[in-house]
């Protein structure tokens, strides 16, 4: 009885210390959704992602900005590739990729209540150099799951910007 006990404490501590979550609520009070995600036009994969993020844990969004609790802007700062290594012939062995983006939280009036803060999302990618079209297809793949990450992150930081709020997000001042 007491083994028992002691493995379902041990498993329990196990996963906690490993970063272990349920997905589900995001702990977002119901009073502050729902969200509008905006930013501009070359910022809209990023946008989708970001919806998608707070879709998956529960937490209402809206596409019309009139409906909305909070304005969460995004906008994507800048993609990068960088050269990290060459082979033997001058390609790239390794290069590295960039991701950045800016969020900011706005009341339903406009006014910014928090940010804005820079994100970034950073990759190494080992090139194979007996593939080079392998290159450019590895690449948007990889970029793809940056951005699902940035998305996460930016999920993550409105979840924490919203335990900052009162319950009325109109009543919402800039820090």
């Amino acid at each position: 009885m007491r083994i028992n006990a002691l493995v379902l404490i041990a498993a329990t501590l196990l996963l906690s210390a490993c970063g272990f979550a349920l997905r589900g609520s995001t702990g977002i009070a119901s009073t502050l959704q729902p969200i509008y995600v905006g930013g501009s036009r070359d910022s809209q994969e990023l946008q989708q992602a970001l919806r998608r993020q707070l879709q998956i844990n529960q937490v209402g969004t809206t596409r019309k900005r009139g409906q909305a609790q909070l304005i969460a802007e995004v906008q994507l700062l800048r993609y990068d590739k960088r050269s990290i290594a060459l082979d033997r012939e001058a390609r790239d062995a390794e290069y590295a990729l960039f991701e950045r983006a800016r969020l900011s939280l706005f009341s339903p009036k406009g006014q910014l209540i928090k940010g804005p803060v820079v994100l970034e999302q950073r990759r190494l990618v080992v090139n194979d150099a007996n593939n080079p079209v392998g290159e450019e297809t590895e690449s948007s793949i990889v970029r793809a799951e940056m951005r699902e990450q940035l998305s996460i992150r930016l999920a993550q930081q409105l979840e924490y910007w919203s335990r900052q709020l009162p319950a009325d997000p109109a009543n919402a001042t800039a820090p």
